[in-house]
């Protein structure tokens, strides 16, 4: 019954694994990567089924085995033709139940039918699961760790750093913030996932409060007036604004507050009102000299601020807010929470309305922006950020402004960011009581699924299985059967085939002589039975159809088989020459394919359906693996049944080395003890290949795996500049984009822009976006790359000379190309704030030529001869190539005591009398322009992944430069955006904040406050160089960037090869599963070497496939009558396969005692 209950059990199990894979997304989840565990789990199936396979292999074989001897058992008996000419154990595998068939032995067609099938089910079984990636969801408990601030608390937290971030996110592409989306900002939460650590595209979802804004927007009433325009709304607000637009279009955002650094505020343009406290208008004018009859559209807005209950989904680990789903209506956010007033001070003045001190990233007025407008066409300076931002995040035409929906829709879209910032910027870690709530945690983990049809189509091969099993235990129940042992030796069916110690053969043989084929004539004309003696011992009869034949007996005329020999087909050289020529090309095209999977980083799958990839990479290589496991099979069972016959005609051997071997009475895979118990070492080894080509079964399941992969492919590009400079002219508009840029890079991880990298800038090429393989995802291609590297070294230290005072100088003698020397020097007077007993002061200056007009920025107390008259362009590009930092400590005594509160407060400042206890280190950076050729890696947007150099850097870098552009103009261009401009004016400062963007580098870079603490000692040469060299060099990289036009463009037909890495899914081949399967096709082919070579020789007249062709051997001998009862032989006997005279007095050949045997010459 096991071979019911076992497939049963097989089919319920693979319901209770469909349901889970169905439900849950699959059975095991496990990593990305293929590991052992992994391959154990996708190979477990064919594991199963081979075992499986094994045990029906011995029914079966048993079944054919015996079904002569239970036709021998029914009482009537059977004809030879169905008895003792059964050659089923022999018979190809398809065609055994097919013959049994016809003949209606009902246990060979089940069990016959049932192997056949299960041949086919271990390929099926290999391909029922799959590895791959599925989407899974899980609850898990959800909790907020952060709410806002207290209103107390607010004002003095929301400096202007949330303006950079908004700069950011509307200009440079950076990321907006963890749990921030468009609509607002959510409260953070986080969920345990404790159980779902190896998913991959995480998100989170869950309750939570959304803090959001709207702007409710009224058009302005425009009157043209002599003192201005005029703007008036329904709340008595006649605001007068007198302002013009030099060039095409320009736009105005005017707040209630008002501060230094403001041009306009409500109050101050006519709307004084307190009502008017939270108001704000936005004006949008063409210039009257393009378009004189153009008109201003102009908005006036108040925010609403409010929350919401929601359900949010952010990704993992970023909490980048991918969807936001309403639970409930907006509810007003309370004065009492926000400090909507500190807010709205901030957005429309640029600054706190309480001065504070702090770095130079939060105390930034007015961003500029001017070169983000210019890309826009809008030329005029923006006067708030918010104009900046209005425009950035929108970008439209600036016509369409003109709508005051359009320009309403744009200042309320930046007003959502800045506002979700300012709340993200607010949130403050808490652990609210009461808090827990259940989330979902949603991603992708690699499972093992279930392949749903080839599981149907199992579960019904087993049906069927189960079902001829229960055919099969029926009938083996249901008939008869007269056997006490198994006849699985010539011992056994000499004992079963004499009757009181007559061989019924012999009268049976001579009845039809005159037929060529020995066995058929013996048999024809009667039916056979195993009767029972009457001392209850079962032994052979013959039933007669005609009784009055019983005994008659004639002389044979000649003896059987003496000139004829025969040796299996599947033996022939030719057969073992294409069984080893099979065996050759199977090791050959997994080579090969393995190199070629290794050279090409996988194969494509054959199909987008997995049930097809599942069949074509698993279910024909076990396929094929099956049919060497049925060839061995085969010829084992040959090897088996000649084993005992050569042993009898190659020399005397005892009944235990030959006529009692029971090969055939095992399957042919277990006979290897015995094997090699009797020193029969081939079929020993060809028992293991038996067995091993189970093991091969398994291995090739394995060897070929889907998994994803980022794969080369051959591309073609375009450059987009050549590497010739021909220009290095500044946009001025771009003077504070660069520490922009660094800033945000720096401290807030946003990446560099495209091309560039901390020391180098790629020439651009092309990008290539679509391939019909997969998803591109980076482009790699040769392109040349520049940077400019700062070598610093220590000039001055603690040289009270430098700085006397107000004036902060520096000098130094350069040589110029042409041999003149010349006097280079830098000058400036920073702030001192306030009296100060420790200061601290971090310059970054580009050197000039100094002449003797200039001197009195430097000091009285030198020479005239060390200035020059005049300097020329060469002294000029000589001192603009070197740069100079200084790191100061000292006291201050300055001409007003007013404390420095912010980095922006600098109207009045006072003068610096004295600097007491000076200490300095000064360092001479000389920049140095560096170009290779580089195999570059960009992703889509031509963000740089990873660069490589393919040569050393070019020392002469002259070929690179054309027209008026140079090396030395290039680094004097770069070197002075660096060091001038907006908010780059030093400041002595007794703290640790910073106020300008070198020293905020130097802090940020080292993460440390050690470099400009006042408190400290002033840095050494070998600290500090590093850092300012890297500062350098990446600023340097950034300038290159965003000045691509000083770059000639490349020729139109001009092209670069490259490669596209392309993700997709791929065929690769396990090298472990490799390994295994060639080393067991290796062993298969050494082993069919030795069966061939050692096949048994030609020797029997026919093959012993029948029990009546195994009593051809005994016919006439004498051994039928000498056999005792048990059919045992006496010890000293020796017995041997020849010529012999038989016990009828005519000569045989067959088996015979020593030493009345004559062997053939084999």
């Amino acid at each position: 019954m096991s071979g019911v209950l076992v497939p049963l059990s097989l089919i319920a199990l693979l319901e209770v694994l469909s349901r889970k894979s169905r439900i849950d997304g699959g059975i095991v989840f496990t990593g990305s990567a293929l590991s052992t565990s992994t391959n154990l789990y996708l190979i477990l199936p064919t594991i199963i089924a081979v075992l499986y396979s094994l045990v029906w292999s011995r029914v079966d074989f048993d079944t054919k085995r015996l079904e002569p001897w239970f036709q021998l058992s029914k009482p009537g008996g059977a004809k030879s033709a169905d008895s003792l000419s059964l050659k089923y154990p022999f018979a190809p595998a398809f065609w055994a139940p097919l013959k049994a068939l016809g003949r209606r032995h009902w246990a060979v067609v089940f069990a016959g039918t049932v192997t056949q099938i299960l041949g086919g089910v271990s390929p099926l079984a290999g391909a029922i699961l799959v590895h791959q990636g599925v989407n899974k969801s899980q609850e898990g408990n959800a909790t907020t760790y952060a709410s806002l601030l207290p209103l107390k608390n607010q004002s003095s937290a929301l400096n202007t750093d949330f303006l950079m971030s908004a700069y950011g996110v509307t200009w440079l592409g950076q990321a907006l913030p963890g749990f921030v989306a468009d609509q607002g900002a959510l409260e953070p939460f986080t969920l345990d996932d404790t159980p779902t650590q190896s998913m991959m595209n995480k998100t989170w979802t869950a309750r939570t409060t959304l803090y959001g804004t709207t702007l409710n927007c009224e058009t302005a009433e425009v009157k043209n007036e002599t003192s201005g325009l005029t703007y008036s709304n329904n709340k008595n607000c006649s605001a007068r604004v007198y302002s013009d637009v030099a060039s095409g279009f320009g736009g105005l955002y005017i707040g209630y507050h008002m501060s230094q650094f403001s041009d306009y505020s409500l109050p101050g343009i006519g709307c004084p009102s307190v009502a008017n406290l939270h108001l704000f208008l936005a004006i949008w004018k063409q210039s009257e000299r393009e378009n004189p009859k153009a008109t201003a559209t102009a908005i006036f807005c108040e925010p609403d601020y409010w929350t919401q209950a929601v359900n949010a989904t952010v990704e993992v680990p970023t909490m980048t807010v991918t969807d936001i789903i309403s639970l409930g209506p907006h509810v007003p956010l309370p004065d009492t929470q926000f400090n909507r007033t500190a807010f709205e001070y901030d957005i429309g003045t640029g600054m706190q309305p309480v001065s504070q001190r702090a770095d130079i990233s939060e105390t930034t007025t007015i961003i500029n922006q001017r070169a983000d407008l210019a890309t826009l066409g809008f030329n005029e300076e923006a006067t708030t950020n918010m104009i900046g931002f209005a425009l950035g995040l929108t970008q439209l035409d600036l016509a369409e402004y003109a709508n005051s929906q359009t320009l309403a829709s744009s200042f309320e879209k930046a007003h959502k960011l800045v506002h979700a910032l300012a709340i993200q910027h607010l949130m403050t870690n808490t652990v609210p009581p009461n808090d827990a709530r259940v989330g979902t945690i949603e991603g992708k983990m690699y499972a093992i699924v279930v392949v749903r049809p080839l599981a149907i189509a199992l579960e019904a091969v087993l049906s069927l299985v189960a079902l001829l099993a229960v055919g099969l235990w029926i009938q083996s129940h249901r008939r008869p059967s007269q056997l006490l042992s198994d006849p699985a030796s010539l011992t056994d069916l000499v004992r079963m085939i004499r009757t009181d110690g007559v061989f019924h053969i012999q009268s049976a043989a001579q009845e039809d002589d005159e037929h060529d084929d020995v066995m058929t004539s013996l048999v024809r004309g009667k039916l056979y039975r195993i009767g029972v003696n009457v001392a209850n011992q079962r032994k052979f009869d013959i039933c007669q159809k005609d009784p009055s034949r019983r005994g008659q007996a004639t002389a044979a005329k000649k003896p059987p088989g003496h000139n004829r020999r025969v040796r299996p087909k599947e033996m022939k050289l030719a057969v073992g020459f294409s069984f080893l020529v099979l065996l050759g090309i199977s090791v050959a095209v997994i080579v090969v394919v393995k190199r070629k999977m290794d050279r090409q980083q996988g194969l494509p799958l054959p199909s987008n359906r997995t049930i097809v990839n599942q069949l074509v990479l698993k279910a024909v290589p076990s396929l094929l693996a099956t049919s060497f496991e049925t060839s061995w099979l085969l010829l084992n069972r040959l090897l088996s049944l000649l084993k005992p016959y050569q042993a009898l005609a190659k020399t005397d051997t005892t009944s235990a080395q030959s006529l009692d071997i029971k090969y055939t009475g095992l399957p042919p895979q277990f006979t290897i003890w015995r094997a090699v118990q009797n020193r029969h070492y081939i079929l020993a080894a060809v028992c293991a290949i038996g067995l091993s080509a189970n093991i091969l079964a398994m291995s090739v399941n394995g060897l070929l795996i889907t998994s994803p992969r980022s794969i080369d492919m051959a591309a073609i590009f375009r450059p987009q500049f050549s590497s010739i400079f021909r220009h290095t002219r500044l946009q001025p508009e771009l003077d504070s984009r660069y520490q922009y840029i660094a800033k945000t890079n720096i401290s807030d991880g946003v990446p560099l822009p495209p091309w560039t990298t901390p020391d180098r800038f790629f020439v651009p090429f092309s990008l290539n976006a679509i391939s019909t393989a997969g998803v591109v995802q980076n482009n790699e291609a040769t392109t040349r790359g520049f940077g400019l590297q700062a070598t610093c070294q220590p000039s001055i230290s603690n040289d009270t000379a430098l700085v006397t005072g107000q004036n902060h100088f520096f000098l130094t003698k350069e040589r110029t190309p042409s041999g003149h020397t010349v006097t280079c020097g830098a000058s400036l007077q920073p702030y001192g704030g306030q009296n100060k007993f420790s200061a601290a002061l971090e310059v970054f200056l580009q050197l000039k030529p100094v002449t003797i007009d200039e001197r009195a920025y430097y000091t009285s107390t030198l020479p005239d001869s060390i200035f020059d008259r005049n300097s020329t362009e060469e002294e000029h590009l000589t001192c603009n190539s070197l740069l100079v930092a200084g790191f100061l400590r000292g006291n201050l005594t300055v001409s007003l005591d007013e404390a420095k509160t912010d980095n922006s407060d600098t109207l009045q400042d006072p003068n610096i009398l004295s600097i007491n206890s000076l200490s300095s280190l000064w360092l001479t950076c000389r920049p140095k322009l560096v170009t290779a050729l580089y195999d570059v890696t960009v992703d889509l947007s031509g963000h740089v992944q990873s660069f490589k150099a393919n040569e050393i850097n070019d020392e002469d870098v002259s070929p690179f430069f054309a027209d008026e552009a140079t090396p030395a103009s290039l680094i004097n261009a770069t070197s002075y955006v660096l060091s001038t401009g907006k908010d780059t004016h030093p400041y002595w400062h007794n703290d640790t904040f910073v106020d300008t963007w070198f020293a905020y580098f130097i802090k940020h870079l080292s993460n440390s406050t050690a470099f400009i603490d006042p408190t400290a000692p002033v840095p050494n040469f070998e600290t500090v160089a590093p850092y300012v060299e890297e500062i350098y060099t990446r600023l340097a990289a950034i300038v290159l960037s965003l000045n691509q036009a000083w770059l000639s463009p490349a020729n139109a037909d001009s092209t670069i090869p490259g490669h596209m890495l392309v993700s997709c899914e791929r065929v690769s081949m396990s090298p472990l599963m490799s390994i295994v399967t060639v080393s067991l096709l290796g062993l298969n082919m050494i082993v069919a070497i030795a069966y061939w070579a050692g096949r048994p020789p030609r020797m029997l007249p026919e093959m012993p496939y029948t029990i009546a062709s195994v009593m051809r051997m005994f016919q006439g001998s004498s051994l039928v009558q000498d056999a005792d009862d048990e059919g045992g032989w006496s010890k000293d006997w020796r017995f041997g396969y020849g010529y012999f005279m038989g016990t009828d007095g005519k000569p045989h050949v067959g088996i015979e005692r020593e030493p009345f045997v004559t062997r053939l010459a084999v």
